[in-house]
């Protein structure tokens, strides 16, 4: 695995390392959809700055992002933070959110100090 959850106060800070592959991407997800405090959670950070190898298809993005759909009418609050300055990742990302089906809002911040304050700033709308 290489990965990590960590619930925080208010939301779920996720970081990857090595070489991450689709079904670690999909599991991070679950780990989080499955929880019992999912509805308790406001933002999650997704970060890629320790990845080397990102061995994931937009497919994969494309899933998880349906399977936010579902999980949207359990806790329609989230924000998604992705950190990262790795151009496959941020391009991976980038065609998964053309397709529009997005449920939470979602943007791509170069570190996590930008990925906190962008959530601080949103949480006040």
């Amino acid at each position: 695995m290489s990965f990590e959850t960590i619930w925080e106060p208010q939301g779920i800070y996720q970081k990857f390392w090595g070489t991450v592959s689709s079904p670690e991407l999909f599991d991070s997800l679950s780990d989080i959809h499955h929880d019992p405090r999912f509805t308790l959670i406001r933002y999650v950070i997704k970060d890629y700055t320790g990845v080397e190898i990102f061995d994931v298809g937009v497919k994969t993005l494309l899933d998880g992002r349906a399977f936010n759909m579902i999980a949207q009418h359990t806790n329609p609050d989230i924000v998604v933070a992705v950190v990262t300055a790795n151009p496959q990742i941020i391009q991976a990302s980038e065609i998964a959110s053309s397709y529009r089906i997005d449920t939470y809002p979602r943007k791509i911040l170069a570190t996590l100090a930008d990925a906190r304050k962008w959530i601080e700033e949103v949480g006040k709308k």
